[in-house]
C-alpha cells in the first residue's frame, strides 16, 4: 500500500554497522568534531572551570573533603557530552532539513538512534578522565589502586545513563525547538539534586526524590564509595545501569510516538 514502509530482517553484521558506523558518522557530520577549536573549549574547558571553581569553594567552606568535590564534578563532566550529543543529533537533523529523509528510511529506529549514544559515552568518559587528572593536579586527590576498576565502571555506567537520558531529551526535538534548552536545564539541575556538590541528605524530600530518578546520582555515589573503600558498589552500579536502560527504552518509545504525531501534523520540516 502507498505510504507503507516495508522493513526486512537485517543480518547481525548490518545491525552492528548501523549501530556503530551510522552513529559515528552522524556525530562527525553534525558536530564537526574534527575541529579542536570547538571540541576542546566545550567538553574540556567548561568542565575544567567548573571543577576548579567548586574545588576551591569547597576547600574554603571546608564542609566536605576536597576529594568530594573533585570526584563529583569530574563525573559531572560526562553529562555534557551525554546530554547534548544525542539531543543535538536530532535537533541538528531537523535544523538541517535531513530529518524527514532520515525517518523515511526502513532502517531500524532503535539501532539508528541508540547508536548515536556510543560516541557520547566515549567522549564523556574521556572528559571525565581528563577532569580526574586535573583534580589530582589541583589537590591532593589521588585514586586508590584498588578503586581504579570500580571507579572506571562507575564512569562508564554514568556516561551511558546520561547519554540515554540525552536521547530522551532529544526526542522532544521532534515536537519542539527547545530540546537544547531542556538539556541545559537538566544539566544544571544535576548540580543541585544528584549529590555532585551538595550532599543529598541535606536536600528537601522532593528534591531528593528527583535526584533518585535523575541519571548520574547512583553512579557518583558508587564512585565515592569505591574511592573511600566504604563498601561494595555493585548494587549502586546496577541501579544506575537500570535507570539508563529505562531511559533508553522510554526514549525509543517517545521517538516512535512523536514521529507518528509529527507525520500526521506535517511538522518534521518546521525549524
Amino acid at each position: 500500500m502507498a505510504g507503507t514502509i516495508q522493513r526486512h530482517p537485517v543480518s547481525p553484521v548490518s545491525a552492528l554497522r548501523l549501530f556503530f558506523v551510522a552513529g559515528w558518522r552522524s556525530n562527525l557530520a553534525l558536530f564537526r568534531w574534527m575541529r579542536p577549536s570547538a571540541f576542546i573549549p566545550t567538553l574540556i574547558g567548561v568542565p575544567a572551570l567548573q571543577l576548579i571553581f567548586f574545588v576551591h569553594l569547597g576547600r574554603y567552606l571546608d564542609t566536605q573533603p576536597v576529594s568530594y568535590y573533585a570526584l563529583g564534578n569530574a563525573l559531572h563532566a560526562c553529562a555534557m557530552a551525554g546530554l547534548f550529543a544525542p539531543a543535538m543529533s536530532l535537533a541538528g537533523e531537523r535544523f538541517a532539513g535531513t530529518l524527514p529523509a532520515l525517518l523515511a528510511t526502513p532502517a531500524n529506529r532503535t539501532l539508528m538512534f541508540a547508536g548515536r549514544t556510543v560516541t557520547a559515552v566515549l567522549v564523556g568518559c574521556s572528559s571525565t578522565v581528563v577532569m580526574l587528572i586535573l583534580g589530582s593536579v589541583l589537590t591532593d586527590f589521588r585514586l586508590p589502586a584498588e578503586g581504579i576498576v570500580p571507579i572506571s565502571a562507575a564512569i562508564l555506567v554514568t556516561a551511558a545513563s546520561c547519554s540515554a537520558f540525552g536521547l530522551l531529551v532529544g526526542a522532544a526535538g521532534l515536537r519542539t525547538r527547545e530540546a537544547i534548552l531542556l538539556g541545559n536545564l537538566v544539566l544544571y539541575l544535576m548540580l543541585l539534586v544528584c549529590g555532585i556538590n551538595i550532599p543529598r541528605e541535606s536536600l528537601p524530600d522532593g528534591l531528593r526524590l528527583i535526584g533518585e530518578i535523575m541519571p548520574m546520582t547512583h553512579g557518583i555515589a558508587a564512585a565515592r564509595q569505591a574511592f573511600t573503600g566504604s563498601g561494595p558498589v555493585t548494587g549502586l552500579l546496577l541501579v544506575e545501569l537500570g535507570k539508563g536502560l529505562s531511559f533508553l527504552v522510554l526514549a525509543v518509545l517517545t521517538l516512535r510516538f512523536l514521529e507518528r504525531g509529527s507525520r500526521r501534523a506535517a511538522s518534521l520540516d518546521e525549524v
